[in-house]
């Protein structure tokens, strides 16, 4: 679903399972001291009229002192607390012996950011950060109105919340910095556009735990978002390009059948997920299993631990005016750890480019739920599972690999090839009971493609259907690897509410190393009963090294 640009904005998907605002403050020890220069402007309160929350300006404490929840952030280091499985978590200890993130600054693009947070402020660049809220725009003070909005904050808890300072918890990267954008105030592409640009040669990482609705239907992004991410992986760190991240989405089980089986919809049919440069970040529980509500995809590149319900196995992190929660779950709690991870790495080493970032991430991630039928893997390429990506990140393996990793360089070394344009024009058998039909169309890449590597693969694809719930996408790779690009489903609303299928641009990671020379097939299934179609066109684009 698009954002408006106009006075009514349609609501974005916020990823998180739970949008409560939890109120257990966490008191630690230690020696507290002043921090004189973290005094906020005498107009502080008036940025926050008309709100529930209310801000009094004046000193922010900071104190030294153990963290008193670490124990339990099991998604940091996990040692079965809670029913969970030891060593099912990031391995973050392991990587603080080399950077806590140090120098890297990571843009927490949201509904609000609490600045002033005591676990947050050290790490929080002065100034630097932006609100959109109507009646305080241009303020550098993106703060929470109400219970509503502590989304952001919790968010940013879990990518750089400060180490050693007595209360709280700690980020992925509890050195890093951090701004706010809290451009979902008004859900406008235009300011959307601006967060996703805003400081390019300074941001290195922006982090997004939105993304589209989970509904069962394509939902594309606007030119204006597919230019702002192309204009930052381009320009982005004097041309190195800024790192996206971007939440997998939870639509695992948006909707049930009359017989109570679960309906899920894949991260291809999410349009932010589907943009080169972008991160698709999946989600596993403390025991390192799929949770019920993520989604599975081709696009997902790695994932990392959330909580799989309300209970035990949630993720503790930062709330709104310097409260806590631990119930924070959904792929809105996966994605901020991979954000600082990243920023660990960048902070070992500044010259990666984000082209680099991805490299590493799939080239380091640990492998997950072993027992799993969906690994599969390739002659060219890592395993691959569509729950799970390349499998949990690791943030010490990816550390140590980025400390001496060699650049292949940003987007002006990216390679590409094709749109490879087909007009198949094939009808779509009926499925009638378990005897599908699948058509298939192929297209051939010679030796004028130079991509001996692949990095990212991009189907787009339009087919005339009156129910495109009803149609399952396949694409098998020269080397017969599958790329599960959505399945059948039953979607929310009337009508056609699965489609329709209109050059819709699908997305692939699950080709990473193969190389691009030989025939690709798409597979087309209509793999449910009632209605036909017509599969008329799709193209096929690469890029890679």
């Amino acid at each position: 679903m698009d954002v408006n640009h106009g006075s009514a904005p349609t609501p974005l998907h916020l990823t998180n399972m739970l949008f409560a605002c939890a109120i257990t403050v966490a008191c630690g020890g230690g020696n507290e001291s002043t921090n004189i220069n973290g005094k906020p402007p005498e107009n502080l309160l008036h940025d926050q009229s008309g709100c529930f929350f209310q801000y009094t300006p004046g000193p922010v404490s900071v104190r030294t002192g153990a963290d008193p929840l670490v124990g339990q952030q099991w998604h940091l280091n996990n040692t079965g607390q809670d029913g969970g499985i030891a060593g099912e978590d990031v391995h973050a200890f392991p990587a603080w012996f080399f950077t806590r993130g140090a120098g890297t600054r990571v843009a927490v693009i949201d509904d609000a950011l609490d600045v002033l947070h005591e676990d947050l402020f050290a790490n929080i660049v002065p100034l630097a950060s932006y609100s959109y809220r109507p009646g305080s725009a241009g303020s550098s003070y993106p703060l929470p109105c109400s219970g509503y909005e502590v989304h952001g904050t919790a968010v940013a808890g879990l990518v750089a919340a400060r180490a050693g300072n007595a209360v709280g918890g700690v980020g992925a990267a509890p050195e890093a910095n951090i701004v706010g954008y809290n451009a979902l105030v008004t859900h406008f592409e235009a300011d959307l556009a601006d967060a996703l640009t805003r400081d390019l040669e300074r941001n290195a990482v922006y982090h997004n735990s939105w993304g589209a609705p989970d509904n069962g239907s394509p939902n594309p992004v606007s030119s204006v978002i597919k230019m702002a991410i192309e204009d930052g992986i381009t320009s982005g760190r004097n041309g190195k390009g800024a790192v996206y991240v971007f939440a997998g989405g939870n639509g695992g089980c948006y909707a049930r059948t009359n017989g109570g089986e679960c309906q899920h919809e894949t991260t291809g049919l999410d349009g932010y997920l589907n943009q080169l440069g972008v991160m698709a970040i999946g989600s596993v529980d403390h025991q390192g299993k799929k949770p019920y509500f993520a989604e599975p995809g081709a696009n997902l590149l790695v994932c990392a631990p959330t909580g799989n319900s309300a209970g035990t196995s949630s993720i503790t992190t930062t709330s709104a005016q310097n409260s806590y929660r631990s119930d924070f779950s959904g792929a809105s709690a996966s994605a901020p750890t991979v954000s600082g991870v990243v920023a660990l790495m960048l902070s070992a080493n500044p010259r990666l480019s984000w082209r680099d970032v991805r490299l590493i991430l799939a080239q380091t991630a640990r492998q997950n739920d072993l027992a799993d039928a969906g690994w599969m893997s390739g002659p060219a390429s890592r395993a691959y599972n569509h729950k799970y990506g390349f499998g949990v990140v690791d943030a010490a393996a990816a550390v140590s690999a980025a400390r001496s990793w060699n650049s292949v360089g940003g987007s002006d070394r990216l390679l590409a090839c094709g749109p490879y344009e087909r007009t198949p024009n094939l009808t779509l058998p009926d499925a009638t009971g378990t005897d599908l039909q699948p058509q298939a169309d192929r297209v051939n890449i010679g030796p004028e493609c130079a991509i001996s590597k692949i990095e990212y693969v991009e189907v787009s694809f339009t087919a005339t259907h009156p129910y495109a719930g009803d149609l399952r996408l396949r694409l098998l790779s020269p080397l017969g690897l599958t790329s599960e690009l959505v399945d059948q489903r039953t979607c929310s609303g009337t009508g056609d509410a699965c489609g329709p299928y209109s050059d819709w641009r699908f997305s692939s990671v699950r080709h990473l190393g193969e190389s691009a020379v030989g025939n690709w097939t798409l597979q087309v299934t209509d793999a449910q009963e009632q209605d036909t179609g017509t599969w008329e066109r799709w193209a096929l684009r690469i890029w890679g090294r």
